[in-house]
């Protein structure tokens, strides 16, 4: 089946609860372990090849949810026991965090770009294990719109580093969200209670209590700790995902069109069987609601020097990654010049 090519995500996350039980302190080699692997795919094919795709890989997302879930309630009550250890906490938030702030996220954003309200409300309580639940609004009706401009939260500009950057994102993306809402409900009656952000906190608030009440203070802290690790993962992706590619005002102040030029890509087969093929970022935005089976790499997209996993432990040192990524937007730039007057 050819779906079955998509599975990596699902060993990484059983990694969690399997290396576990070996040593409390294990998980943290999940990490580790996605890190090793996205290296090593990314190395291993850099052919630009589309793999052939079947019926069946949409629902690998749809059974991931429910597995990082399990995963993560599992977590939560086991550092609710009173002989867990401050290094086991420390393992499961880190390990439980990163499988949600990569694989969880990605399958809930194959879900909230779908056109079934099924799989849209799938997608959302996914979020909800990541405190998160207004991404799918900021995401869809704000990125995939503002995506290279100033006025898109999750584009970083040229010169902006990773934690300036991560703090600009968490505020403008509720900012971004709620002017959505207020926009939709405007001539609504009870335009507040139509607001999907209020009935979201509303939502995170029984979760948090629900939590609480059934396995004390600490089971609610660790869904805050990994949440907190999950969002600032998949911002970090965001981060590079578009940074410094800005779409230019043209001669008439009209705004230049979304394009592949606009998104860094890792088009390595290999590596974007781990990550439902979201490497492929450009074809993404071309196609926002095909499935991630068919994304196809683009002829002339920017690609990431460094891959995926390269780029994020660059990212998290700013000096380097301007060294790095400045360059390569110079590189880009000349060669958009050189193109126009030819």
């Amino acid at each position: 089946m050819p779906a079955l090519r998509y599975s990596g995500p699902f060993l990484f996350l059983v990694s969690i609860p399997l290396l576990h039980g070996l040593a409390p302190t294990a998980p943290f080699a999940t990490v580790g372990l996605i890190l090793f692997a996205l290296v090593l795919t990314e190395r291993f094919s850099r052919t630009r090849q589309n793999a052939p795709h079947g019926k069946t890989g949409h629902l690998l997302p749809i059974l991931y949810i429910p597995a990082q879930l399990a995963v993560t309630l599992w977590a939560a009550n086991r550092v609710s026991r009173p002989d867990a250890g401050g290094w086991e906490i420390a393992s499961l938030v880190i390990s439980v965090g990163a499988t949600t702030g990569i694989f969880g996220v990605l399958a809930a954003h194959e879900m909230v770009h779908s056109h079934s309200r099924a799989k849209q409300a799938l997608g959302r309580v996914m979020l909800s294990a990541m405190t998160y639940r207004h991404f799918d609004i900021a995401h869809v009706y704000g990125h995939h719109r503002w995506a290279g401009t100033e006025r898109d939260a999750s584009t970083a500009q040229r010169g902006e580093n990773l934690y300036a950057f991560f703090l600009r994102t968490l505020v403008r993306q509720i900012a971004m969200a709620y002017e959505f809402e207020t926009r939709r409900n405007a001539k609504k009656s009870f335009p507040h209670l139509r607001n999907r952000l209020w009935r979201d906190a509303i939502i995170m608030a029984a979760i948090y209590a629900a939590l609480w009440y059934v396995w004390g203070a600490m089971a609610a802290a660790f869904l805050a700790l990994e949440s907190f690790v999950g969002i600032f993962v998949l911002e970090v992706f965001n981060y590079t995902a578009h940074y410094g590619l800005m779409r230019k005002r043209k001669t008439d102040g009209t705004l230049e069109a979304m394009s592949h030029r606009h998104a860094w890509n890792s088009s390595a087969p290999a590596a974007n069987l781990l990550i439902f093929n979201m490497g492929r970022h450009s074809d993404h935005h071309a196609r926002a609601a095909a499935v991630y089976e068919t994304l196809e790499p683009m002829t002339g997209a920017p690609e990431l020097p460094g891959s995926y996993a390269g780029s994020i432990v660059m990212a998290l040192i700013p000096p380097l990654w301007r060294h790095v990524m400045d360059g390569e937007l110079d590189r880009i730039e000349t060669a958009n010049l050189t193109a126009s007057h030819a």
